[in-house]
């Protein structure tokens, strides 16, 4: 196992472990994103884990462009990667900068809600690095936005790892 796959596999532990401290979650992992999820991960708050699939790569306009400086784009999570159409309260998506021209910052909230004063990953000139993010989702398009906090033009790949049902 790499290093940050270890590392991404200790911050999903830890998320599930303080949701399950604080509200009796569960968690259930899937094989296969196109098979019907177990009938305990239809209880709300049930953290689903999926394979991961990549949903969005700005390098191959997959979903959205390269990020220009300073620039919002808008993704829809809802109905992709394994993610049901309905039910998700949240997901857990693995978040990677690639080859920023400048170093700076990447921010993922939910569409409906104002952007956060904090990053989910943080990044240098010519860097890639990924960061696993868990994010709410509004209801019903299930879209969150991505911001780069960068003076200059940054790719970004979006991979799906789970949800959480709402």
């Amino acid at each position: 196992m790499s290093f940050s796959k270890h590392w991404k596999r200790i911050a999903v532990a830890a998320a599930a472990s303080l949701a399950l401290l604080a509200g009796g979650m569960s968690v259930v992992a899937s094989t296969a994103a196109a098979a019907p999820a177990p009938a305990a991960a239809q209880i709300a708050g049930t953290i689903v884990m999926l394979p991961p699939s990549r949903i969005a790569d700005s390098r191959i306009a997959l979903s959205f462009m390269t990020f220009h400086a300073v620039e919002q784009q808008d993704l829809q999570i809802v109905g992709r990667g394994g993610v049901p159409m309905t039910g998700v309260a949240g997901v857990i998506l693995n978040v990677t900068a690639v080859g920023g021209q400048q170093g700076g910052y990447l921010t993922v909230w939910p569409v409906d809600q104002s952007r956060p004063n904090t990053s989910n990953v943080n990044f240098q000139a010519g860097q890639d690095i990924a960061n696993t993010v868990i994010v709410s989702l509004p209801q019903p398009d299930g879209t969150v936005s991505i911001f780069n906090g960068s003076y200059g033009d940054t790719d970004v790949l979006v991979d799906v790892e789970g949800y959480i049902v709402g």
